[in-house]
């Protein structure tokens, strides 16, 4: 008579380690969504700053195109795309660019929207959206970004 006791050793541990491995990814994962989230913050903030060199440097913010920011020394591993295409990534940010205003949009890995607008004074406003277009946050009421 065999007996399948080596079989369902192997089977409980199996068992037990999935079990391990389903809690670990729950308690994880606020840990993950707040570096996401911090990650394409700090991505918008540092277009930002290039945009304000940028405005600096040329005279007006209306300067800081996507394709004047992919130029720019310290944002190279992020790609700039036009105020209406919709941003899908944390390292792709969409820009408009003004005279008056300049407004950068990006999709963190949580798929939440967050977008930055720097007025010519260097004043800051901050919100997040649905459609992660620059065309978009132009013309959203100013908010909040929520802590990561």
């Amino acid at each position: 008579m065999s007996s399948n006791r080596g079989f369902w050793k192997v089977v409980l541990a199996m068992g037990a380690g999935g079990i391990a491995l389903v809690v670990l990814v729950f308690v994880f994962r606020p840990v993950a969504r707040s570096g996401a989230v911090a990650y394409t913050q700090s991505n918008l903030r540092a277009a930002a700053d290039a945009a304000s060199r940028v405005g600096r440097d040329e005279g007006s913010l209306a300067a800081a195109t996507p394709l004047r920011l992919r130029a720019e020394p310290g944002v190279d591993n992020l790609l700039f795309i036009d105020p209406d295409q919709s941003s899908n990534d944390s390292e792709i940010v969409s820009v408009a660019a003004s005279a008056q205003l300049w407004t950068g949009a990006a999709r963190a890995d949580t798929g939440e929207c967050f977008w930055l607008r720097v007025n010519p004074s260097g004043v800051l406003e901050y919100g997040t959206g649905t459609d992660c277009s620059a065309e978009e946050a132009g013309r959203a009421a100013p908010g909040s970004w929520p802590e990561p």
